[in-house]
Parts: structure tokens; C-alpha cells; sequence
């Protein structure tokens, strides 16, 4: 290598790479087109290749250009990430924090959280979207996700909170006229009360080989929780629910568990966040609180 390299001429290169084009660049840089391509050049005769092959109308990138730009982008990223952290490190939280959660996990614990959060941090603004759908947190700027089921996206850290849990359950009364089913191949004898945004309706139920999906044809669907709980109450069926939100109807005996009487493991709770070398000061404010709160899941042994 032929001479030293220095960060502002990758950061440079990038994004020439990234428009391809010296006067596009020029312009979002703020400089001389004449500067630009002399940068470059000083920087093609230090790595001692050939980055880009230039026309009078547009210039490509060679293939080791391509590779080069990538990791150019790369290390620009980590740079402005340190350098944010650095200047971070010593501020309170500020800008948007924003937050998505399953409604039913999101209404019982993640709202309290966001309430303390406010409370301690008063110039921060928070969005919190509660949805089913797993949201892509870089794709749509989701700085925190509290999701069930560890993602394998490389681009995500995730933090495990706890166990999650759920009881199959009916009404003393639907059990008394319908019998307590044992086993999931009896389901299709009885009346189901599913909570769905729509499609397929599996649900977990334990097996020699670990948590087997088995579909279900409901005779009720909702896609609120809260209406499922009510036609549970009401003796229409069996139901679903997540151990925190049925444990007091089951100390009360208002619900009765069926298809035995210990909870369903389904995995754990994930704490979501962006993969990044240093967190914002708004986001690990958030992380820390969450943490600190979560200690002790409360959503294990029903209390909230």
C-alpha cells in the first residue's frame, strides 16, 4: 500500500459509490467536483488498485471498487456511531424513543414501562405502536421491541426477559355440559374461542418432540383478546390465553384449565433492539429502566 488512508476519503468514496456520480457527490459533500475526483484518485493510487472505471456520461465500479465501497460504508457507520456514543455518554436521553409490542404484552406491562420512562426522562417523546406483526426494526426505525420468539436477524440484539407461558382454559360451566378435553386430538369436538388477526389458527400443544402446532377450526374468532376472554367467561368454549391473563379467572375458578393442568411453555420474552456497536442514550435509558423492571418477569405467576 502506497500511502496512508484516511477516513474522510472513504467516507467520500462511499458515497460517490453510493450515487454514482463525482458532481452528485460533489454537491451532498458541499465541495469542488475537481476536489472530489483528485480525492479519489489519491485514494485509488494508495490502495494501489482501480476503484472505478470512468466514462464521460457515468462511472462503474470495478469489483474490487464494489467491495471496497461496502466496507467504506461499514466503517463510516461504526465511526459515526462512536462518535455519537462519545458525545452521549454524558447527556441525558432526548429525541423520539420508538416502541412496538404485541397489544396483549404491550397493554399489561409495556405501557407502565413507558409511563416510568416519561416520568424520569420529561423531554422525551415516545411512540409506541402495539401490533401482531413482526415489524422489521431497522427497515421502519423501531428503536425497542418486545417480541415472543428469539429472531435470527443478525442486524437485531436481542435480551431474553423470562419464560413465557399460556393455559388452555374454559368456563366450570362449558367443562360441566362439554366435558375437559385431554389431548389435542380432541379439540375438533369442541367449540374454540381463537384470538387471530386472521388465517390459519394453530395452536401449541406439547409432544414427544417438543411443542407440536396443531390447527384448529374455530367457532369463534376475534382478533381482541379482551372479547375472547368475555366468550371464555361466558361458557362458549375453550380459549387460549397467556398465563398472566387468565390467573386470576383460575384462582377465582371462574376459568378451569383444561388439556392438563400445567401452563405451555412457548419460548421466552425478547427485549429487541438494532444492532449497534454503542446505544443511544435514549435507548439504553429504556434498556436499563426495562431491565430493572423485568428482573423479576411479571408476567410469570399472574401478577402484573
Amino acid at each position: 500500500m502506497a500511502g496512508t488512508i484516511r477516513l474522510e476519503d472513504m467516507r467520500l468514496f462511499a458515497k460517490v459509490a453510493e450515487v454514482k456520480s463525482f458532481t452528485g457527490a460533489a454537491r451532498l459533500l458541499q465541495m469542488p467536483k475537481q476536489t472530489v475526483s483528485r480525492r479519489i484518485g489519491e485514494l485509488e493510487d494508495a490502495l494501489g488498485i482501480s476503484l472505478m472505471h470512468r466514462t464521460t456520461r457515468r462511472l462503474h465500479l470495478t469489483d474490487a471498487g464494489t467491495a471496497y465501497a461496502a466496507r467504506c460504508a461499514e466503517v463510516v457507520r461504526l465511526a459515526e456511531e462512536a462518535n455519537r456514543a462519545a458525545s452521549d455518554v454524558h447527556e441525558v436521553p432526548r429525541g423520539t424513543l420508538r416502541i412496538t409490542a404485541d397489544p396483549v404484552f404491550g397493554d399489561a406491562f409495556v405501557a407502565g414501562l413507558v409511563v416510568e420512562y416519561a416520568r424520569r426522562w420529561p423531554n422525551m417523546r415516545a411512540e409506541v405502536i402495539l401490533t401482531r406483526r413482526h415489524v422489521d426494526l431497522v427497515e421502519e426505525r423501531f428503536d425497542v421491541a418486545f417480541r415472543i420468539g428469539r429472531p435470527d436477524d443478525s442486524a437485531i440484539t436481542a435480551t431474553e426477559l423470562g419464560a413465557a407461558r399460556v393455559r388452555y382454559c374454559a368456563s366450570p360451566q362449558y367443562v360441566a355440559r362439554r366435558g375437559s378435553p385431554s389431548r389435542g386430538s380432541q379439540l375438533g369436538k369442541h367449540d374454540c374461542i381463537v384470538v387471530s388477526d386472521g388465517g390459519p389458527a394453530r395452536w401449541p400443544l406439547p409432544s414427544s418432540r417438543g411443542l407440536a402446532m396443531v390447527p384448529v377450526q374455530p367457532r369463534l374468532l376475534f382478533s381482541s383478546l379482551a372479547m375472547a376472554h368475555a366468550a371464555a367467561l361466558a361458557g362458549l368454549g375453550i380459549a387460549l390465553f397467556p398465563e398472566f391473563a387468565c390467573a386470576d379467572d383460575l384462582r377465582r375458578r371462574k376459568l378451569v384449565t383444561v388439556l392438563g393442568s400445567a401452563p405451555v411453555h412457548v419460548g421466552s420474552v425478547w427485549m429487541l433492539t438494532p444492532a449497534a456497536r454503542v446505544m443511544s442514550a435514549r435507548v439504553r435509558a429504556f434498556v436499563e429502566l426495562a431491565r430493572e423492571r423485568f428482573a423479576h418477569p411479571p408476567w410469570l405467576g399472574g401478577h402484573s
